[in-house]
């Protein structure tokens, strides 16, 4: 009975008319807006396939249709994997990824997830999120460092700034883009930078602790503090992980394991990243603090949409658009103190 009347909700849920899009507030700072419209290109999308192509509008809106490509994920993603690459003086490496989907805890999702999200195209009908949190918010602040960076004479970095597709099943597009990397390509790479759900209303930007690497948490924690913003330090809420995962580590029996544990069955289906050489990258993780409480933990055990995320509540108004812009500063001038001094990132990787 649980499981009809959660689909019975859904689908009278999913015949009211989409939340209002707010107007664009008015702001003299640079960035702000064009962080903003990226944020509603995404949220006004019903589906990950839209989303995408909103996507690459901004992409195109902001110039940088030249340096952009798309790849595929695997056999059972109808989404694609948009790259970014704005070239350096050196074949280093830096690695900036948010994810461009979205999702909703329902029992369909739930069904498509034991497939590796093969179904998600098909039950997007259901989603009732915005994904303006997570992960428009994260998507936005990468595209305007994209286009920052693009406008800049060339660094010391190749800069990559990955827009996975299918993170919402089990991080499928970024396992698949590491996978498809030789393992020579990396060797190049310094760091991954991961920004997933920042710039919300209900708490502060964080880095995370526990996942990013020490040392790199003190030096974004001292520039965040010049800079007059606040960032937090936290872990993570338990079962939360995001992009950062495939960059920090990954092996056949690492992928293997971490596709029983984020798909269930569907991680025993033959999937591209078991294809991977080993390694082990630095990486840095921002999201807002406390992301999760306890709606949301009974959300996906009842496999109903009532959490702060993957669901109607993340929606534009939960996007503070001034954390969002100190989001954006924080990364603009943490990639442009290692441009100025390489060995900040690691200086043993050159």
């Amino acid at each position: 009975m649980k499981f009809f009347a959660a689909v019975l909700l859904l689908i009278l849920c999913g015949c009211s008319a989409a939340p209002s899009l707010p107007p664009a507030p008015e702001s003299g700072k640079i960035g702000r807006d064009s962080l903003y419209r990226t944020v509603v290109a995404l949220a006004a999308e019903g589906g990950n396939l839209g989303r995408f192509r909103a996507l690459q509008g901004r992409i195109d809106e902001l110039g940088l249709t030249h340096l952009a490509r798309t790849e595929p994920i695997d056999w059972f993603s109808l989404q694609n994997n948009l790259l970014i690459e704005v070239p350096g003086t050196t074949p280093r490496i830096v690695y900036l990824t948010a994810h461009y989907d979205k999702t909703d805890a329902n029992p369909l999702k739930f069904l498509s997830l034991l497939l590796n999200g093969a179904l998600d195209e098909f039950i997007s009908w259901s989603f009732l999120s915005q994904g303006a949190i997570d992960n428009a918010t994260g998507v936005a602040v990468a595209l305007e460092l994209a286009a920052a960076l693009s406008e800049s004479p060339p660094g010391p970095f190749t800069y990559r700034i990955l827009f996975p597709g299918a993170e919402e099943s089990g991080m499928r597009g970024s396992r698949a883009h590491v996978a498809r990397l030789s393992k020579q390509e990396k060797e190049r790479i310094l760091i991954a930078v991961n920004i997933d759900s920042v710039g919300v209303a209900f708490s502060p930007n964080c880095v995370t602790t526990g996942i990013s690497d020490e040392e790199l948490v003190e030096q974004v924690g001292t520039l965040a503090d010049s800079l007059g913003v606040y960032l937090g330090q936290e872990p993570f809420s338990p079962g939360l992980s995001s992009d950062y995962v495939p960059f920090q580590s990954a092996s056949f029996s690492e992928d293997l394991l971490l596709g029983l544990e984020t798909n269930l069955v569907g991680g025993l289906l033959p999937q591209r990243s078991w294809f991977t050489s080993s390694h082990e990258l630095p990486v840095l993780n921002f999201s807002a603090c406390n992301l999760f409480d306890g709606k949301d933990y009974l959300a996906y055990v009842l496999h109903v949409p009532f959490g702060r995320l993957h669901g109607p509540r993340d929606n534009l108004q939960q996007v503070d658009l001034a954390r969002l812009h100190e989001q954006f500063n924080i990364g603009y001038f943490l990639l442009r103190s290692w441009e100025e001094d390489p060995s900040l990132i690691d200086s043993s990787r050159y």
